[in-house]
C-alpha cells in the first residue's frame, strides 16, 4: 500500500482492507490533519505520536516531563499543570517545555516566506517600470535633441532663403 490512509477512496479500501486492518488494530501514530491512527507513521500525511497510556495516567507534575503529552498539551493546559507542579520544573533544569506546537511556528514561518516572496515580485516589478521609465526619458531627450536641431537648420534655411526673395 503506497498511499496514505488519508489518500484512499472507497475502491483503495476494499482492495487493501487486510492491510489497512493490520495498521489500524495497534496504532502508534494519530494524523494531526485527519484524526486517522495507523502502526506506521507513513501512512498518515501529518503523523504524531500517541503516548502509552502508562504515560497518560501520571500525575499532573509527571505529565510535564513526559515530551508526548506536551506535544497534545494547550498553553492553557500546560500553564494550569505548571501552576498546580511548579516545583517538578524547578528540580529538574534540563526539561524542555514546548509551549506552541510546531505546526504554529511552521504556519508563521510559511506565511512570513510567503510575504517577503510577494514584496520581492513587486520590487521587481517596480524596478522594471523605473528602468521602462528611464529608457522613455532617454528616447524623449534624444528626440527633443533631433527636433532641437531639425528647428535649427530649419531655421538657417529660412534666413537663407528670405534674403533671396526679397531681392
Amino acid at each position: 500500500m503506497a498511499k496514505r490512509l488519508c489518500k484512499l477512496n472507497r475502491h483503495d479500501i476494499n482492495a487493501n482492507l487486510g492491510d489497512i486492518h493490520r495498521l489500524v488494530s495497534e496504532p502508534k501514530f494519530l494524523c494531526r490533519s485527519c484524526s486517522r491512527s495507523s502502526s506506521d507513521k507513513s501512512t498518515l500525511c501529518k503523523p504524531a505520536a500517541i503516548p502509552p497510556i502508562s504515560c497518560q495516567a501520571k500525575p499532573a507534575k509527571e505529565k510535564l516531563k513526559c515530551g508526548l503529552l506536551l506535544e497534545g498539551m494547550t498553553k492553557e493546559e500546560i500553564t494550569l499543570e505548571q501552576a498546580t507542579a511548579p516545583e517538578a520544573l524547578e528540580s529538574e533544569p534540563n526539561v524542555v517545555m514546548m509551549y506552541e506546537p510546531e505546526s504554529i511556528d511552521k504556519k508563521s514561518l510559511k506565511r512570513a516566506k510567503k510575504a517577503l516572496k510577494k514584496q520581492d515580485k513587486m520590487q521587481k516589478k517596480l524596478r522594471k517600470v523605473i528602468k521602462k521609465s528611464q529608457k522613455l526619458a532617454r528616447k524623449q531627450s534624444q528626440l527633443e535633441q533631433k527636433y532641437h536641431h531639425a528647428e535649427m537648420v530649419v531655421s538657417q534655411q529660412l534666413e537663407k532663403m528670405q534674403p533671396e526673395q526679397l531681392h
